[in-house]
């Protein structure tokens, strides 16, 4: 609910790029939490592709200097680990979301990441 209400937030400021960044991060929260109630090695496919989506999230809403440079170098870490994640999850590794280290040490500096987005709306 964040994200979308984050999204109408900066699209009314006319980041218009930080908006499509924080809807695309929505939509990758439901995709991710759509595997939920599925055992950890079939929610694989759609953690995978919350990943992609969440990668592509926080580079969209790093591009425009909306934010201060640590919370977009944050981003940008975060997005490089989500990238990871998900070529090895296309590429056939067995990953979960509580696999070591990748994703594990990723969600910390996603939710830091997060947490400066909302300081600053």
């Amino acid at each position: 609910m964040a994200g979308a209400t984050l999204t109408m937030i900066f699209y009314c400021m006319g980041q218009d790029l930080v908006a499509a960044g924080l809807l695309v991060d929505a939509l990758g929260e439901g995709v991710i939490l759509s595997g939920v109630a599925l055992d950890l090695d079939a929610a694989t496919p759609s953690f995978g592709v919350g990943s992609s989506l969440w990668a592509m999230a926080l580079t969209l809403i790093r591009l425009p200097p909306v934010f201060p440079f640590p919370v977009r170098t944050l981003g940008i870490i975060a997005a490089s680990i989500f990238t990871a994640t998900a070529l090895q999850i296309i590429s056939g590794v067995h990953l979960t979301a509580l696999s070591t280290p990748l994703f594990f040490f990723t969600s910390p500096i996603f939710a830091t990441t997060f947490f400066g987005w909302l300081g600053l709306s």
